[in-house]
């Protein structure tokens, strides 16, 4: 009888301890990998929406939109804003690809100012296979990861 009456209170001193060694481990993993994952939700994105931005239209035909002054000066100015929006798509995409490189350098040719289509496709290949590898890490299971 007298094992008992010590042991209870050895059994949840060494739980509180377990506990409060564990706890401050298990957020710091959680929150790397929540991190981790973010950034790929973020580079994917930005890739995809830089790929978007290259298609922009440049022009309009008149006759779809009306050949008055104001079609003839959006005509004008629509160049120069797709231009604006390819431009910040690209550097969006540039700084979220940066951000990645604590868990990946993706294999691109960042030399050069204009992306090529290909390389889009590459990109969003490689990203989506690393966050997948970082999902089923996270949940522990291939099947609910299907993206």
């Amino acid at each position: 009888m007298q094992m008992t009456s010590w042991l209870a209170p050895v059994l949840a001193l060494a739980g509180v301890l377990v506990g409060a060694l564990f706890a401050p481990l298990a957020a710091t993993r959680f929150g790397w990998q929540t991190s981790r994952r973010e950034a790929f939700d973020r580079a994917i994105s930005a890739v995809r929406v830089a790929q978007l931005a290259a298609k922009y239209p440049r022009t309009v035909n008149l006759v779809e939109i009306g050949d008055t002054d104001e079609a003839r000066a959006y005509l004008r100015e629509l160049p120069v804003k797709g231009f604006e929006y390819y431009r910040q798509a690209i550097q969006e995409m540039r700084s979220a690809l940066a951000a990645l490189e604590p868990y990946l350098i993706p294999e691109w040719d960042d030399d050069q100012w204009q992306t090529r289509d290909a390389t889009y496709i590459t990109l969003l290949i490689q990203l989506k296979q690393a966050r997948r590898k970082t999902l089923i890490f996270y949940w522990g299971s291939e099947r609910r990861v299907e993206r």
